[in-house]
């Protein structure tokens, strides 16, 4: 079998490169292109020499590892800090993790298509299949990891009835009504708490909110309750005006909190 070095460097160094540039991104450090290119080459080079080494399996095994552990190095750079090795470290695993898990990808593609081996282009095309893949799903988790930041645990009083929510902080919500904030529930929560309230009109005193629509102003009913937010170890309870949020369809959260829920 003939094997071309110059397309075995280049083959090893996109892939190498790839799975740096997804670890480091992953474990959010910083992506330095010329230390990452710097050490994909590392790991071209090591590829065309390492089928010319006569080792044991075990020092075979041992020193790709140790290569592995030394591409992360270059690619990360100088570690000056505790929190850096951490990293380091978190950065290692992700890129042996995303090794093995793409190899085993692509094997699991050679048997179910019944081939003796995957042709190169195949073997390319669903290498950056899995690469997108996976940059989406960074993306992603991290997005909900910021979401639920600002997620916060929250207990619901109004009218005799207790409901257990979820509420998101947002800081564009600064609406209030006689000095409280208001809050901004789903429609299913806000009708099981005042639904009885809106159909025979007893009870509190409904008060009423003038906002700004695309359509121009419209009036909202308003109702007044407590609300009680889990803050870590404490609770922080609140006297507010409960609305319905008409455009709320998210399944993470139930009640938009006020800005200033927090500052008052």
């Amino acid at each position: 079998m003939v094997v071309y070095v110059e397309y075995a460097f280049l083959e090893n160094f996109c892939f190498d490169g790839a799975l740096l540039c997804l670890a480091l991104a992953a474990s959010k450090a910083s992506l330095s292109r010329r230390r990452i290119v710097f050490a994909a080459a590392c790991g071209g080079f090591f590829a065309l020499l390492y089928p010319l080494l006569d080792l044991p399996t075990v020092a075979a095994l041992i020193l790709k590892i140790a290569v592995g552990f030394l591409l992360c190095l270059l690619a990360f750079g100088r570690i000056k800090s505790k929190k850096e090795w951490g990293r380091y470290a978190l950065s290692s695993f992700l890129f042996f993790f995303l090794t093995f898990a793409f190899g085993g990808a692509l094997s699991a593609l050679q048997t179910a298509l019944r081939l003796s081996a995957l042709p190169q282009l195949l073997i390319l095309g669903g290498f950056c299949v899995l690469c997108v893949c996976t940059s989406i799903l960074i993306a992603k988790i991290y997005q909900k990891r910021r979401l639920h930041t600002y997620i916060y645990a929250c207990k619901v009083l109004a009218n005799g009835k207790i409901k257990e929510v979820f509420g998101y902080f947002d800081s564009g919500n600064l609406a209030s009504k006689n000095s409280l904030p208001v809050c901004f529930v789903t429609p299913d929560i806000f009708y099981e708490l005042f639904g009885e309230e809106i159909l025979f009109c007893g009870g509190q005193v409904r008060d009423e909110l003038q906002i700004a629509t695309m359509s121009g102003e419209k009036t909202i009913p308003l109702f007044q309750g407590e609300i009680e937010i889990k803050t870590g170890a404490e609770r922080l309870q609140k006297r507010v005006y409960f609305a319905q949020g008409a455009n709320m369809i998210s399944r993470e959260y139930q009640i938009l909190l006020n800005a200033r829920i927090f500052g008052e």
